[in-house]
């Protein structure tokens, strides 16, 4: 479907018209005002607990592209946010929009995408309270999502690994495009919550740079990773599997990476038992022996050592 019309556009609505067509599409996730849209600030009901707050985005020819059905596109960008509160061991609960379009965008399109994005709300429990458009020149389409949550007792923060910790992931890595699981992931949500109440956990975050650039999010100082690259789980599509660069670098695979402190056996086994599915340790983090060592990521094999020098994705760089 091309996002862009000549006729049937954005254009031919005014401001007023066009918030109130979207917060129809929004349907039972958008509250009545004031705790949805319709004054100058939505009312949220106070939440008994720490608050978590991420904002993320979808850029159309960055994000996803113009022959991505708009659903999808609109399920990326709530995933995408859900993910980060996920890796926290939150639940999300509130929802703030920002638009910025320019005026050919079609009307049918934008429908579309503002379903998708209420249909994968409401599949998570997340109400639509309000939000903001602009419009621009040329063919574009982004949305920026403000997502609330509420924090459990102690939420997984990126900071407390320590030596000797064990690394995981929580599922396969690598050619997340060409797969298009950048599109069609499930944030880890309920083994985020489940991973927050065991004491063994010292650090989490989510996959969406690469590990070679998350690792490093939550290695301490003075340490480094050190990676089996006989462990990495390894995503595969039409016949092909992942090599270990995309597998590190390809990022957008929205899992679990974190590190633990205990016996890996049992912990391994209480997460096969709650979740069905497979744990995998894939390193260590040690103690560097020099400053190349530092904040590296050293891969390991049978017959092999090496620093691997490639980075996940960057967003600053040209």
């Amino acid at each position: 479907m091309n996002p862009f019309s000549e006729t049937n556009n954005v254009s031919e609505l005014d401001e007023k018209s066009l918030i109130k067509r979207v917060c129809v599409a929004f349907d039972e996730v958008m509250p009545s005002s004031p705790y949805g849209a319709g004054d100058d600030c939505a009312v949220v009901p106070q939440v008994p607990s720490d608050t978590l707050a991420t904002v993320d985005s979808v850029i159309m020819d960055r994000h996803f592209t113009r022959n991505t059905p708009p659903e999808l596109a609109a399920q990326k960008l709530i995933n995408r946010n859900v993910s980060d509160i996920a890796s926290m061991g939150g639940t999300p609960l509130y929802a703030l929009t920002s638009a910025v379009f320019s005026g050919n965008l079609s009307l049918d399109w934008l429908d579309r995408f503002s379903r998708g994005l209420a249909d994968a709300a409401k599949k998570y429990g997340i109400k639509l309270v309000g939000g903001d458009m602009a419009r621009v020149g040329g063919e574009f389409f982004s949305m920026h999502l403000t997502l609330i949550g509420k924090s459990p007792q102690t939420p997984l923060l990126r900071m407390g690994a320590k030596v000797g910790d064990a690394i995981y992931i929580t599922g396969p890595l690598g050619i997340s495009f060409d797969s298009e699981h950048h599109l069609n992931f499930s944030p880890r949500l309920e083994e985020g919550k489940w991973l927050a109440s065991i004491s063994g956990v010292s650090a989490c975050t989510d996959v969406s740079d690469g590990v070679a650039s998350d690792l490093k999010n939550i290695l301490p100082r003075e340490c480094y990773a050190e990676i089996n690259k006989d462990a990495l789980p390894l995503r595969a599509f039409n016949g092909r599997v992942a090599t270990v660069n995309e597998a590190l670098c390809d990022g957008e695979d929205y899992e679990l990476l974190f590190c633990f402190d205990g016996d890996c056996a049992i912990f391994e086994a209480e997460y096969f038992a709650k979740f069905a599915k497979q744990l995998f340790r894939i390193g260590t983090i040690k103690k560097a022996n020099s400053s190349e060592e530092e904040n590296a990521i050293v891969l390991v094999s049978s017959d092999s050592r090496n620093i691997f020098r490639e980075s996940g994705f960057s967003h600053t760089a040209s």
